[in-house]
């Protein structure tokens, strides 16, 4: 069943670019709490996307992008300590609640970008620092980022290489904050290395799909397909919380 998911979540990443870790992360929360679940869709997402590095360097647009990193950085150390002390009972929830805020988001039609690139660099710090808290915190960074990227003025190859240099860091960053917490083991690693292969095929299979179908509206099927999990996901997690309180 795990494999399914980790090929799930690469088929989406694949076909989409975006939703892996989100889709992997609520889906393991189904079975292993969030401070497990996080940390390994983390670290395959870091691990999938390293192929696409060297070309991303070429179309990164540094002053945003830098902008966007150094809020980040603030915003990681506050995620993972979260993430490391609240109880699983009611970090589950709280995951899925920032998941279904975040596939809201990305429901949320786009437009049209009003501002240049100048005109927007001041908020880059404020959208680094709200995608790395949701990133630490959910593995939900995506939807914060997009969200300005796509009102930035950036063209689409600056901002999809300034989209995977981001997350990269940012997924590092986090993993590196959860390992000097003693958050990060071998319970994640092997767990990592279980689902990497399938991960893996299905980042493949979504790439080869992107070419050959276009849907009616990618945004609205990976929006309805997270929204989905993190209900589903925060309504159970929910009822199991207030059970246990009673």
């Amino acid at each position: 069943m795990l494999w399914l998911l980790a090929f799930t979540a690469g088929l989406v990443r694949g076909f989409s670019g975006f939703g892996f870790s989100m889709i992997l992360a609520l889906g393991l929360m189904a079975t292993v709490p969030p401070s497990v679940a996080v940390p390994v869709a983390l670290l395959l997402d870091l691990v999938c996307s390293a192929g696409l590095w060297i070309g991303a360097c070429r179309g990164f647009h540094q002053p945003i992008g830098y902008r966007l990193i150094a809020g980040m950085l603030l915003a990681v150390p506050i995620g993972t300590l979260q993430l490391t002390i609240l109880p699983a009972l009611w970090m589950t929830p709280a995951v899925a609640a920032v998941c279904l805020v975040g596939s809201g988001l990305i429901l949320a039609r786009p437009v049209a970008a009003q501002k240049t690139v100048d005109q927007s660099r001041h908020l880059a710090f404020p959208a680094g620092l709200a995608s790395g808290l949701a990133m630490s915190m959910a593995s939900a960074g995506g939807p914060p980022l997009m969200l300005y990227l796509l009102r930035s003025g950036l063209d689409v190859t600056q901002l999809r290489a300034t989209a995977i240099l981001f997350f990269a860091a940012s997924s590092a960053c986090a993993l590196l904050g959860l390992w000097l917490f003693d958050a990060l083991g071998t319970e994640h690693l092997q767990l990592a290395v279980g689902l990497l292969l399938p991960a893996l095929l299905g980042n493949f299979a979504g790439q080869y799909l992107h070419h050959r179908w276009q849907p009616g509206s990618l945004r609205v099927i990976v929006g309805a397909l997270l929204a989905g999990l993190s209900g589903w996901l925060l309504l159970t997690s929910l009822s199991t919380a207030l059970a246990a309180s009673l």
